[in-house]
């Protein structure tokens, strides 16, 4: 059934890409979302995927599994933009299984308010630290950098680079409990 949409769709059918689209969108709505707990940019990256199926409908490939191949394409373009937006995203690289997908809106609603109350308490831990801690943790956790780099380029001692992180991870693990 959606394989013959997909080609009508290949043919220049707006009515079959309005069909795919309202047919499969619950469905990749559950499946971005749970990816990156975002309502908004799972909405958008769904719209977007469709608008670009529908420029390059004559381009389009053969498709034999279309909710797989719709999945993949929404899960690379919402990776591409996490990564613009420079968030580390991490993806398993095979297939989650329908029934991991098939979560409730509410309970994937429940984790992101979690998820966000988690993150608010981070910024605020975040504000508390000092310049330098902050320097040393963006440069220790985001940049991978070891101990003795960060201490020749901050221009401290090795001991006290570690002492930053320490300190900076205490005072964060006292605001996320």
């Amino acid at each position: 059934m959606q394989v013959n949409l997909w080609d009508k769709i290949r043919n220049g059918d707006s009515a079959a890409m309005k069909s795919l689209y309202q047919n499969s969108f619950q469905e990749l709505y559950v499946y971005g979302f749970k990816l990156i707990a975002d309502k908004e940019k799972t909405k958008d990256a769904i719209h977007e995927l469709f608008c670009e199926f529908w420029e390059k409908h004559e381009r389009l490939p053969i498709v034999y599994q279309l909710m797989p191949y719709i999945k993949i394409c929404l899960r690379n373009k919402l990776l591409k933009q996490m990564k613009h937006d420079a968030v580390l995203l991490t993806l398993p690289d095979s297939f989650e299984t329908e029934a991991t997908i098939q979560q409730s809106y509410e309970t994937l609603l429940i984790d992101s308010l979690e998820n966000a109350e988690k993150k608010r308490q981070l910024e605020i831990g975040i504000s508390k630290l000092t310049k330098t801690q902050k320097e040393v943790l963006k440069l220790r956790f985001y940049e991978g950098h070891n101990y003795e780099e960060i201490s020749q380029m901050l221009d401290l001692k090795v001991r006290t680079a570690y002492n930053h992180v320490h300190a900076a991870l205490n005072i964060l693990r006292d605001y996320l409990s």
